[in-house]
């Protein structure tokens, strides 16, 4: 909207309120009701508060209608499990893998988890079977032979089959026959060799489970005020109902234009119109708090004027008591709360 078309519908609407305010009697009684009702019936209510209203024989004309949604926190357990690969079952360095929080949001509801040191699994992902020789080895002592005729050629140990594959002898004892000396005993070792499997060991699968609590808030009660005003005389009620309908007709037009933000919600797979809002440089708060159900997923369009305002420039977002700062960078963009 131009500076221009913008004073003029000011002046125009500063005026049909002083018309208003010169017709409206200052004597004249106003009643307030308040009511809190269910949420799910708040439209029905709505469209059923009356125009008119009689108490202690005084007739009064509806005048506005304030609403207000009134939320509540619904919390449930939650538990999540996260998994890694490693390549050590070591607890500690397995544990010290994963974060000690979590950040967890679902259907609207959002927590904070622990990590569970004590749910800790850690089982093998990835390996393979390998052979390898093993030796075992057979000491004799002061036998009268370095013959095998007595010796054992195969050893079976604990499930494996050794073979001996070096004897090696040692005399321990001679005599002399004919001016030489002639081994009488011997000390032998015998060694084995065996093939055996083992596993090889690549990696690891490690899990861990994150358990807390998680909430959302969800529309409860809707609170009405409603304010009525004494109806005491026709003529000046006439004058004040037309005030009033002209300061609603322009002001009407002047919000119109003046909203320069497009509000829209992810539901069911597509984005739906939910707002229309304004922000300016004086105003750079752009408030996305629900007034009723809507998913996390927002998509905003601004006007191309605001647009060259702002561009470059960072604007407030805010939802329920979270504040984020946010760069305008496009005319159109996504955003998660």
């Amino acid at each position: 909207m131009s500076k221009k078309i913008l004073i003029i519908t000011s002046i125009i609407l500063i005026s049909l309120i002083n018309i208003n305010t010169c017709f409206a009697s200052n004597d004249l009684k106003t009643l307030e009701k308040e009511y809190t009702v269910d949420y799910k019936i708040a439209n029905d209510f709505y469209n059923a508060i009356s125009n008119k209203l009689f108490e202690d024989k005084v007739e009064y004309s509806l005048e506005s209608i304030d609403r207000v949604d009134n939320f509540k926190t619904l919390t449930k357990e939650q538990e999540v499990i996260e998994t890694i690969e490693t390549n050590t079952d070591n607890y500690e360095k397995v544990v010290s893998l994963f974060n000690e929080t979590k950040d967890y949001g679902e259907d609207g509801y959002m927590g904070t988890l622990l990590r569970d040191n004590s749910s800790l699994k850690v089982a093998i992902n990835r390996s393979y079977q390998e052979e390898y020789k093993e030796y075992l080895q057979k000491a004799y002592s002061n036998v009268p032979s370095n013959e095998l005729n007595d010796i054992p050629k195969t050893i079976e140990e604990n499930g494996t089959t050794y073979y001996l594959v070096n004897p090696v002898w040692y005399i321990a004892e001679t005599e002399e026959v004919s001016e030489n000396k002639v081994p009488v005993k011997y000390n032998g070792t015998m060694y084995y060799e065996g093939i055996k499997t083992r596993t090889v060991i690549n990696s690891y699968l490690a899990t861990i489970k994150y358990i807390g609590e998680i909430s959302k808030q969800v529309p409860n009660t809707t609170t009405f005020r409603i304010t009525y005003r004494e109806v005491k005389d026709y003529g000046k009620t006439i004058s004040a109902v037309a005030g009033t309908t002209g300061i609603m007709f322009f002001s009407g037009i002047l919000l119109l234009n003046f909203k320069n933000v497009k509000i829209y919600n992810l539901q069911n797979g597509e984005y739906k119109l939910v707002k229309r809002t304004h922000i300016s440089k004086g105003k750079k708060l752009l408030d996305l708090t629900p007034t009723n159900f809507q998913t996390r997923s927002y998509k905003i369009i601004i006007s191309k004027s605001l647009y060259r305002n702002l561009k470059g420039e960072e604007i407030i977002i805010k939802y329920f008591d979270k504040k984020e700062n946010y760069k305008i960078t496009n005319k159109e963009f996504e955003l998660c709360v």
